[in-house]
């Protein structure tokens, strides 16, 4: 088999050559797939129990956790620029699709306002629906007091009649004193018209005396002349005591108009009391139209407040629930009345100086996705500095991601430190042409190496890590030896050929 490659290799040295750079060039195209691991299938088996069991869990609940810890120098860590702080950074994280939660005090207070603000939404329908009743309820309430105070117009309407009605007893009162003084020229008119018919009664019988009884004639005319005196003495007398009969009336006339007086002083009393009332009426109708009037605007404008309110309510989705801007908002938010710290913040609020920060990974992450989540974070972190903070980044996530980077670094310096010691042993001890040929070999097995891991989906772990320094060491050494046969059976070719 050998001989044969041999014998190939010097029948197409150029084909062969050309053979060997594209498979290097090829399997150092895999180098750039080549990943340092430190997860936990470089110390357990993929295939193991506990190794499925663990994917399983971290699909269902997440992966590992960064721990961001600040620690602030004052009396409390939890303030307002430290919050806008973790809120950057959380916003930063949430862009990573990898990340499967971020806890933080941020959190907490964004869904306590979060759940603020829906109170607030209900309380500002309620609030709207009540200043609306209590809108209508008082504009009726107006037009009631308004309605009321319009009926004391009645008043006025009785004082007219009983004006009216004191005229006319004040013209009751005038007639009575026209019937008295009636009554008295008719009792005194009886009076003379009886004593004056008694007189002519009296003459006609003295003349009637006078007539002669023998003459017959003489004698009727004496009988008519006596039976008209007797008539007229009669009706004297009728008069007479028709006259004596009508001397009351004048009294019944005084006491109608006394009692017409009376009924005429009562009801101006009335009247006055009632112009009394009426005034207080006028002035308590005004005050009603007042009230009313301001009832009514005031329900009007509680009517348009509730219609603000349901408007306010309408565009409530711009009311988005956000960080306090205030310390004292805030404390009251993490505090209780009694100044004791809300259970619910336990986990991310330490103590008084100390809070945290844990952001989880969904299951299953590779590791390049945590280091490149743990460099973001630690970037954010040294650009954004907090005065009298101190910030750390923790977790297992950033224990390994240092722990490849320790790797890479221990690998370059030792890569470094090789060539540099082999160049400086082969140039000063192997004493051949090409001196530094083995060197260019052994990085060209070393490159063709990290190439086929990549391609094979290898990746370098703490234990694959001493692969190499083997590799470098024995390879070197089959190299020289390589090379030194080679140089010296060159040289016994050209001896036999002299």
């Amino acid at each position: 088999m050998l001989k044969k490659l041999i014998s190939l290799m010097s029948k197409h040295p150029v084909k062969i050559v050309l053979f060997t750079v594209m498979a290097i060039v090829l399997l150092a195209a895999g180098a750039r797939n080549v990943q340092m691991a430190t997860g936990n299938e470089t110390l357990v088996s993929s295939e193991s129990r506990v190794y499925i069991d663990n994917q399983e869990l971290e699909k269902e609940f997440g992966g590992e956790s960064i721990i961001i810890v600040y620690e602030g120098i004052d009396d409390k860590v939890l303030t307002v620029d430290r919050l806008g702080h973790m809120k950057k950074l959380e916003t930063i994280l949430n862009t990573h699709e990898e990340v499967y939660s971020v806890m933080s005090p941020v959190v907490l207070i964004e869904e306590m306002s979060s759940k603020q603000a829906d109170k607030y939404k209900d309380g500002l329908v309620e609030v709207s629906d009540g200043l609306y009743k209590m809108g209508e309820k008082l504009i009726e309430i107006g037009e009631q007091m308004e309605a009321n105070a319009s009926e004391g117009s009645q008043l006025s309407s009785v004082e007219g009649q009983m004006s009216e009605l004191n005229q006319g007893l004040n013209k009751m009162v005038q007639g009575q004193m026209k019937l008295k003084e009636g009554t008295i020229s008719l009792v005194n008119g009886y009076s003379q018209f009886g004593s004056y018919t008694k007189e002519a009664g009296l003459k006609l019988g003295a003349l009637a005396s006078k007539y002669n009884t023998d003459d017959l004639q003489a004698k009727q005319q004496a009988d008519q002349i006596n039976k008209i005196s007797t008539q007229l003495i009669q009706l004297s007398e009728k008069m007479l005591q028709g006259a004596e009969r009508s001397a009351a009336l004048p009294n019944v006339s005084e006491q109608t108009i006394k009692g017409l007086k009376g009924i005429e002083s009562g009801l101006s009393n009335q009247q006055r009391q009632l112009e009394k009332l009426q005034a207080e009426k006028e002035k308590q109708a005004k005050d009603l139209n007042e009230l009313s009037n301001g009832l009514m605007e005031m329900g009007t404008k509680l009517v348009s407040i509730s219609e603000n309110l349901t408007t306010m309510h309408g565009y409530s989705d711009t009311l988005k629930p956000g960080l306090p801007e205030k310390q004292e908002t805030l404390e009251h938010m993490v505090y209780d009345e009694n100044g004791k710290k809300r259970d619910i913040f336990n986990e991310v609020l330490i103590d008084d100086h100390t809070m945290i920060m844990m952001v989880k990974f969904n299951g299953n992450v590779s590791d390049g996705v945590k280091s490149e989540v743990s460099q973001t974070v630690k970037s954010y972190l040294n650009e954004n500095q907090i005065d009298s903070t101190e910030m750390m980044v923790s977790g297992k996530p950033v224990l390994d991601d240092a722990i490849r980077s320790s790797m890479k670094e221990s690998m370059q310096k030792m890569m470094m430190l090789s060539i540099l010691f082999m160049v400086i042993i082969l140039f000063f001890s192997f004493n051949v042409s090409w001196r530094l040929l083995p060197l260019g070999v052994i990085l060209i097995a070393v490159i063709g190496t990290v190439g086929l891991m990549g391609w094979i989906q290898i990746p370098i772990t703490m234990v694959s890590m001493a692969v190499f320094p083997i590799l470098i060491g024995l390879g070197i050494d089959y190299a020289i030896q390589f090379q030194n046969r080679y140089s010296e059976e060159m040289a016994e070719e050209e001896g036999d050929h002299e």
